[in-house]
C-alpha cells in the first residue's frame, strides 16, 4: 500500500503554504530519509509553484550514519567538513525555510549503536549547524517538522497487525491527526490554531509565573508519580500553534541583495501540534516527575524513567532499560536543566488515539511535557532579540541538545501561581479548566 496521491498532494500543500508558509523568492531545505524521496520531490514541486528561489533535498541516511558510528575512530566522529558550517551560516543569512520529514526506514538501528559514539556525532552535527539552528529556535526563520509512515514504523506501532494491514491503518491515524480528513484541511488547521491561540492568550493575560504538576497515581515507590514545581522566567511568554511575526499574507523583502524576510511570516513549526509552551527559569525547578511515554535520547527508546530536581538541577535519575543512554545524554553540558515546559490537553487527537507513536513529534503532542537542555528564547518576552549573556542572566538555559520527555496523564493536575500569588487551576485530570478555555 502506498499513501493515496490525493492525500499526498493535500499534505504537500499544507506543509508548504501553512507549515513553513513559504514566501516568493525564498529558498527551502527539505531533510528526509531516502525512503521519502518521492514525497520530498512533490514538496519541491509545490514549493517551486509557490515561487521558491531554490529547493535543496538532503538525505539523512541512518544506515550510513550507523556505518560511520561503528567503523570510525572515535576522534573522527568529532569531525565534519567546514562547508557544513558555512552552509548553515549562509542559510541563516539568506533566510531559508526548512522542512524536516520524520519516519524512519529502520527504527531499530539507533538501539544497535554505542550511545557514547552516537552522542559525539550528534553534538558535533549540532555545533556545525548552530548558526542556522539558533535562528530557527529564535523563530526568525520558518521551519516545520512533519511525518510520513514507513512499513517498519507502522509495524512498531501496530505489532499485532499483518504488514499489509499495519501501514494503511497507520496512515489513516496520521491522516486524521493532521486533519487531512477535513473538507478543507487548511481551514480546519486555522480553526484549531485559533483555539490554541485563545488558551495561550488567557495564560499570558493571567501572568502565570509558576507551574505545579501533580499526578497522584502511585509510582513503584508508592509516592505520587509527579510532584514538580517549575518557576518561569520573570517575563514569561507563552507560545504555541503558530510562530512568526507577520501575517500569512506577508511576503519576503530584499535586503542587501538577499531574499531575507524583514520579519518572519507566521508559520506552524510542528504538524501535528497541540501544545502551549514557555521557557522555565533554569534554577527554579524542584521536585520529581515520572515519564508517561517513552523518550528518545540519541534516538534510543527509554521507558519508565524518574527524575529528581533541586534548585533547577537534575540531581538524580533512574530508568528501566536505557539507563546508560541517559548517562551519556546528561554528560552533555546544560542537559541537567530544563529548557521548555509544555501543556497539552488530553482531548488531543493523538492522546485519544490510544497509541504510542514512538516519535517525539506525535507523542509530545499527546501529553504535557518538559524538555531538558536548550531553551527556546521566545519563551521569554523579547528573548529572540537578547544576547546569550542577557538570556543567561534571565535564566534561559543553553545546551547543545534538546530532549522532550512526556509526563502528562489523565490523572495529572496543573496549577498555576500568578505574579500576585493568586492560584489558578489550569488543568484538572489532564484537561484545561473552563477558566483557561474562556
Amino acid at each position: 500500500m502506498t499513501v493515496p496521491s490525493k492525500d499526498l498532494k493535500q499534505y504537500a500543500h499544507l506543509l508548504i503554504h501553512l507549515g513553513v508558509n513559504l514566501q516568493p523568492g525564498q529558498s527551502l531545505a527539505i531533510r528526509t530519509e531516502p525512503i521519502h524521496r518521492e514525497f520530498a520531490l512533490l514538496l519541491a514541486a509545490v514549493a517551486y509553484d509557490a515561487g521558491a528561489k531554490f529547493v535543496a533535498i538532503e538525505y539523512s541516511d541512518m544506515r550510513l550514519r550507523s556505518v560511520r558510528i561503528r567503523k570510525s575512530a572515535e576522534e573522527a566522529l568529532a569531525h565534519l567538513p567546514g562547508y557544513i558550517e558555512k552552509m548553515a551560516s549562509e542559510r541563516r543569512d539568506d533566510g531559508w525555510a526548512a522542512i524536516n520529514l520524520v519516519g524512519e526506514e529502520d527504527p531499530s538501528l539507533p538501539a544497535q549503536l554505542d550511545p557514547e559514539r552516537l552522542r559525539i556525532l550528534q553534538t558535533t552535527e549540532y555545533q556545525a549547524l548552530l548558526p542556522w539552528r539558533s535562528s530557527m529556535m529564535e523563530m526568525k526563520q520558518q521551519w516545520n517538522v512533519a511525518a510520513l509512515p514507513t512499513p517498519a514504523w507502522a509495524h512498531k506501532v501496530f505489532p499485532n497487525l499483518p504488514a499489509e494491514e499495519a501501514l494503511p491503518r497507520f496512515w489513516q491515524e496520521i491522516r486524521s491527526i493532521i486533519r487531512l480528513d477535513a473538507d478543507d484541511p487548511v481551514a480546519a488547521w486555522k480553526a484549531h490554531l485559533a483555539n490554541l491561540g485563545s488558551a495561550r492568550s488567557t495564560l499570558q493575560a493571567k501572568q502565570v509565573h509558576t507551574l505545579h504538576f501533580f499526578d497522584p497515581a502511585p509510582a513503584p515507590d508508592g509516592k505520587p508519580s509527579t510532584d514538580l514545581t517549575i518557576g518561569l522566567t520573570d517575563q514569561p511568554n507563552w507560545v504555541g500553534g503558530v510562530s512568526g511575526l507577520r501575517s500569512l499574507e506577508g511576503a519576503a523583502t530584499a535586503s542587501e541583495g538577499q531574499a531575507e524576510p524583514a520579519t518572519t511570516p507566521v508559520f506552524v513549526p510542528n504538524i501535528p501540534t497541540e501544545e502551549l509552551f514557555t521557557t522555565p527559569h533554569r534554577l527554579r525547578v524542584d521536585g520529581w516527575m515520572r515519564i508517561s511515554r517513552p523518550s528518545f535520547p540519541f534516538q534510543r527508546e527509554v521507558r519508565q524513567a524518574t527524575f529528581h530536581f533541586a534548585e533547577g538541577r537534575l540531581v538524580d535519575f533512574s530508568a528501566g532499560e536505557g539507563q546508560e543512554v541517559y548517562e551519556q545524554f546528561f554528560a552533555v553540558e546544560g542537559t541537567r536543566y530544563l529548557g521548555e515546559v509544555a501543556l497539552v490537553d488530553i482531548s488531543s487527537p493523538i492522546y485519544r488515539s490510544g497509541l504510542v507513536f514512538y516519535s517525539t513529534l506525535f507523542d509530545e503532542n499527546a501529553a504535557c511535557h518538559v524538555a531538558f537542555g536548550q531553551a527556546y528564547p521566545i519563551g521569554l518576552a523579547g528573548g529572540a532579540d537578547l544576547s546569550l549573556a542577557e538570556l543567561t542572566e534571565a535564566g534561559v538555559n543553553k545546551s547543545a541538545l534538546h530532549l522532550d520527555v512526556m509526563i502528562g496523564t489523565a490523572t495529572l493536575d496543573v496549577t498555576g501561581y500568578l505574579s500576585d500569588g493568586t492560584e489558578l487551576a489550569i488543568m484538572r485530570q489532564g484537561r484545561y479548566t473552563p477558566d483557561i478555555l474562556t
